[in-house]
């Protein structure tokens, strides 16, 4: 026998041994921290009417206690920290020694018993194996039902969901277990063949002995898969939705089969609140420190159950570590224990830390992002550019462990753009705790000074300071994958901590379930939006730029995208960097529909009282608007009078100076100036033309090798040579004339109309144009000659997020991505229009600031009617005694044209028509009926006449169209 019983006993005292002195070590912490702080009375401030506060004690405060009051009362141990220095400056030096030399112990030990613990579970489940064979026995003789013969092999099939970038892993580990394990039969699919290989599919489960599935969200492929998989006898379903989760089985361990289940397996639960932080939000965290740990605790419980849920839990530690070899190891393992003699004894686990950073040019992983850092401010290759905007990026750990070559790309590409990354790996669930604890920013450090820390009462000392956090996951920041099925349930959460950072967080992924081609023809859909899209926006993530995609079952990067995401947070960083009083804002207006008078309006919204309330507030807030306001609230009203001036035809055929001359009229007086700028066909052309040495590498494999005058050549086939062209807005000369007003640093303009005259809403149906030379002037003009640091669109709704391009998921040749440039975009918008809103954020890059909608009246009849209506309704109250109104009812009623409507009918019930004179001698009875009559028509008259207004309003909007 290799193992003997008495190496398992001499295992089991050492871990006795060293779980009394990890016992030990946490009393003797407990008791230092009940010694130095328990009888301290403090005073955490005063009571609501300003008198001193009561003294508190904390008596029996352990480390566990002291910890959890720092969570809900930061004041309280602040106090106490205080109090102690002060009053025992000898006892606090000599407690934070003590203690700290503790809690070094403390963690050496805690190393050595779960290595011994690991050493202990190998060494039992050989001995079983030993003591199996000598008396002849098989733990596989009790067939679990519906079981194949393993005589005659076995069946496994493995589909892979959210991570198709590993179906060429687990083909090579099933080729490997095949090769070791003769008669083992292993079929890997990836979710997307559930479409085109659905037959083979099925074919592959009927019969099967195992089915492996993992990362499965789609609701249709849950279904078609849970019918399918039920006769199967072992089915294995890690981190996929709920209803397919709820199906795992194995043995005599199963989940919840009704897949309602809101955690883990109850067994799993008894022993979870071990771990974690006692958050709801950190629960699943804890849950992954438990799998690590959990198949070593479970082997000192009895019974068979025990014995299943410890395989299942090892079987997820291979799963999770991921790589071939584990993944292999993985297969094998659950051969052996289940369907037929391997006579292979699994190896080890080889573990990769479930947190880390790394970097191209350092060979490992660092612990912490401080790690890094220290590392960084040495060898990085931007050590040198304090400027660099720090980023935070979050990174797919299974994607680091199968050595994905996006990741490389992706942090040199930023380092090439002038971004320090710091590089994240996490299983996806740790998002929120990485991004609360282990990173924070100048604000975040300020509330802590002011002892006003939120979320971040967790926050680490080593935590380092980032400019922006940038996900590559997607999914929702707290929970990630395993957040998915209840999108919004930790929202609040997720808002808390990144209010606490107040820096950018952006979500920018590769396409892991939607390929290449797809995106660039149809745009992002289906999940892969929701993953990219909706569930990180219920957090506040903002301008989510797709990074590249699926070609076949690899992930490549465009790295013209990730130009885009660079730039984009550096003018993020600058525009926080930059004092308010250097920062230049380009303030954009609307005058939809064209050439009716529409310049300065929006939906739901008064500009020109919202536009003067917002310069004064710029104003106050310290931005430099000259000497417009100084006297008082600005003029809103001047300023839009003055731009209506600019629209005049002859001062755009005269150019520049045309619009300039005639200056901004009555809001001169306020100290605003006419400015206008000319773009020559030859900027515009320089404007919207990629580098000419830009190839392969730099458009990554998209389907088609983009010219460097892609953009040029499209405008040209939509509105001619570009030289030439003499149309919306051009000067005499053939410039496009881009116009405004001048505060100081802020400008405001007037969004270009947007299509063809006389058909200004053809662009938004019709996929082959382009905007028109002057819009796309307007733009960069904005870009390049004004170079705005923020551009803010003034209400509800413009049109640049709805010019031609990708419906979702902007692309290169998306032109509000091409026109918006790295401009962030701030965006009024009335809160009453989602669905539109999420357009402008989406396409638009639009950082969204509702605002709430005026209140409603109801409209009720028009005077006529009004008058009739009360006339009718005095008459009524007494017939006789009011017949004096008979005659100004009859006037009323032909008044308001209603004569035809609403007749007086003879004995005979022939219309006939009343004069107010004849009214008179009209019996009581009779004109009390007819009145009645009237009564009635005019109670239905109040939803008719809306009805008829909404109508003339889509008939309007259908003419304009």
């Amino acid at each position: 026998m290799l193992c003997e019983p008495s190496d398992t006993g001499r295992l089991e005292a050492q871990y006795e041994q060293l779980r009394s002195q990890v016992q030990g070590l946490q009393q003797e912490i407990d008791a230092h921290y009940e010694a130095s702080f328990s009888s301290l009375e403090v005073s955490t401030g005063s009571t609501a009417a300003d008198a001193p506060a009561a003294p508190e004690s904390f008596p029996a405060l352990s480390e566990a206690g002291f910890f959890s009051l720092g969570r809900t009362r930061p004041d309280a141990i602040k106090a106490l920290l205080r109090t102690k220095e002060k009053q025992d400056p000898k006892g606090w030096k000599a407690f934070q020694q003590q203690v700290n030399t503790l809690k070094l112990q403390r963690t050496r030990t805690q190393n050595e018993l779960e290595e011994v613990q690991g050493a202990l579970f190998s060494a039992t489940q050989q001995l079983e194996a030993e003591i199996d064979d000598e008396a002849g026995l098989d733990p596989r003789d009790a067939a679990l039902p519906g079981m194949n013969d393993s005589s005659s092999g076995c069946k496994i099939v493995l589909i892979s969901g959210f991570e198709s970038f590993n179906v060429q892993l687990y083909t090579k580990a099933a080729k490997d277990v095949a090769a070791r394990c003769p008669g083992a039969s292993i079929k890997v699919f990836s979710d997307r063949d559930l479409g085109p290989k659905r037959a083979q599919i099925e074919a592959a489960l009927d019969g099967a002995d195992v089915f492996f599935g993992s990362l499965l969200f789609d609701f249709d492929q849950v279904e078609w898969l849970r019918a399918r998989i039920s006769a199967i006898p072992v089915r294995l379903v890690f981190e996929s939705a709920l209803e397919l989760m709820g199906t795992t089985q194995i043995g005599t361990f199963q989940m919840d089969p009704s897949g309602k289940s809101k955690g883990p397996p109850p067994a799993v639960k008894k022993v979870l609140g071990m771990f974690g932080s006692g958050r709801e939000e950190d629960r699943m965290v804890g849950y992954l420190s438990f799998l690590k740990i959990g198949p070593k605790l479970l082997r000192f419980l009895p019974g068979k159950k025990a014995k299943d849920l410890r395989n299942w839990l090892t079987i997820y530690s291979y799963w999770n570590q991921g790589g071939q070899e584990n993944v292999a190891t993985m297969l094998l393992y659950l051969i052996d224990q289940y369907l037929m003699p391997t006579g292979q004894a699994p190896k080890a686990v080889q573990e990769t830390p479930p947190i880390g950073c790394l970097h191209p040019q350092h060979d490992g992983y660092f612990g912490t992002p401080k790690e890094y850092m220290a590392w960084y401010e040495k060898h990085g290759p931007l050590r040198k550019r304090s400027d660099a905007p720090r980023v935070g990026v979050l990174l797919y750990r299974k994607h680091v462990i199968t050595q994905q070559p996006y990741i490389a790309q992706l942090i040199e590409t930023m380092e090439a753009d002038g971004v320090l990354p710091i590089p994240i790996f996490i299983n996806g669930i740790e998002a929120h705790t990485v991004v609360r604890d282990q990173l924070t920013s100048q604000h975040e450090q300020e509330l802590v000074r002011l002892g006003k820390p939120g979320p971040s009462s967790s926050l680490r000392k080593d935590a380092v300071l980032v400019d922006t956090v940038v996900s590559t996951i997607g999914f929702p920041l707290v929970g990630g994958p395993a957040g998915t099925m209840e999108g919004g349930r930790q929202a609040d959460v997720a808002k808390a901590i990144l209010e606490a950072k107040q820096v950018p967080y952006i979500v920018a992924a590769p396409l892991l379930i939607q390929d290449m081609a797809s995106w660039m023809k149809d745009g992002i859909a289906g999940l892969q939006s929701v993953v990219l899209y909706s569930l990180p926006e219920l957090d506040g993530a903002i301008d989510t730029v797709p990074l590249g995609g699926l070609v076949g079952d690899s992930i490549y990067l465009v790295p013209e995208r990730c130009h885009r995401l660079a730039r984009r947070i550096r003018q993020w960083t600058r525009l926080r960097r930059t004092p308010a009083k250097d920062r230049k804002v380009a303030l954009l207006l609307y005058g939809f529909p064209p050439g009716v008078g529409a310049t300065g309006t929006a939906a739901l919204l008064n500009v020109p009282k919202s536009l003067g309330a917002m310069l004064t507030a710029l104003r106050d807030a310290g931005y430099d608007l000259g000497d417009a306001g100084k006297a008082g609230k600005v003029d809103g009203e001047a300023l839009v009078t003055a731009l209506k001036m600019q629209e005049e035809q002859r001062a755009i055929m005269e150019g520049p100076d045309g619009i300039e001359r005639r200056g901004a009229g009555p809001a001169e007086e306020d100290g605003v100036r006419a400015t206008a700028a000319g773009v020559t066909s030859k900027q515009l052309k320089e404007a919207l033309t990629y580098p000419s040495d830009w190839g392969p590498t730099d458009w990554g494999p998209i389907p088609f090798l983009p010219e460097p005058d892609i953009l040029v050549n499209n405008m040209e086939n939509s509105w001619g040579d570009l030289d030439s062209y003499r149309g919306i807005c051009t000067s005499a000369s053939g410039e496009s004339v881009v116009s405004g007003l001048q505060l100081g640093n802020v400008w405001i303009g007037v969004q270009p109309a947007l299509g063809l005259e006389g058909d200004p809403m053809r662009l938004l149906f019709q996929r082959d144009l382009t905007p028109h030379p002057q819009y796309a002037a307007f733009y960069t003009w904005l870009q390049h000659t004004y170079k705005a640091d923020a551009v803010l669109h003034f209400g509800m709704h413009g049109t640049v997020e709805w010019l031609p391009g990708a419906p979702l998921g902007n692309s290169g040749f998306s032109w509000s991505d091409v026109l918006l440039g790295d401009m962030p975009n701030i965006y009024v918008y009335a809160c009453n229009n989602p669905s539109e809103t999420i357009v402008a954020k989406r396409r638009g890059y639009g950082t969204i600031i509702s605002h709430n909608v005026p209140p409603y009246g109801r409209a009720g009849l028009y005077k006529q009617l009004a008058e009739l209506k009360n006339v009718v309704s005095d008459y009524r109250e007494n017939p006789k005694h009011n017949a004096a109104l008979k005659g100004p009812i009859i006037e009323l009623l032909a008044a308001a044209g209603l004569e035809q409507d609403c007749p007086f009918r003879n004995a005979d019930g022939a219309p006939h028509q009343l004069s107010p004179e004849a009214a008179e001698g009209v019996a009581d009875e009779t004109f009390a009926a007819y009145a009645s009559e009237l009564n009635t028509y005019l109670q239905v008259m109040l939803p008719i006449t809306l009805q008829h207004l909404l109508q003339n309003i889509i008939l309007v909007l259908h003419q304009l169209s």
